[in-house]
């Protein structure tokens, strides 16, 4: 069910959403729809990366907050360079040494 909002907008922002009318061939309702869902779905991820690089969330359930698949999540946390693993060099010695130790 759609549901009608009103708002505010102020006459730069009005001109620049003309623009975008114009060379999209669209609307005024078509482009703010489609302007918003870019923008909501922007801030998913967003929100999600950081989440991630607190280690709040895990990458999976990342992914699947954001709609995309596990691969492009995972890509677009290497292309934001955000350790997701939680693995530190420290745990790598630390079971190197470990492992070492059982040779």
């Amino acid at each position: 069910m759609a549901t009608t909002i009103s708002v505010r907008l102020d006459t730069a922002l009005i001109k620049d959403l003309s623009e975008i009318e114009k060379n999209w061939q669209a609307d005024r309702s078509e482009a703010i729809r489609r302007l918003l869902a870019k923008a909501v779905n922007s801030w998913k991820i967003q929100n999600a990366l950081e989440r991630l690089r607190q280690h709040k969330i895990s990458i999976g359930k990342a992914a699947e907050e954001c709609g995309l698949t596990l691969w492009e999540m995972l890509d677009i946390a290497r292309e934001n360079n955000i350790d997701w693993t939680g693995y530190s060099k420290e745990d790598l010695e630390r079971d190197l040494s470990f492992l070492e130790g059982k040779s």
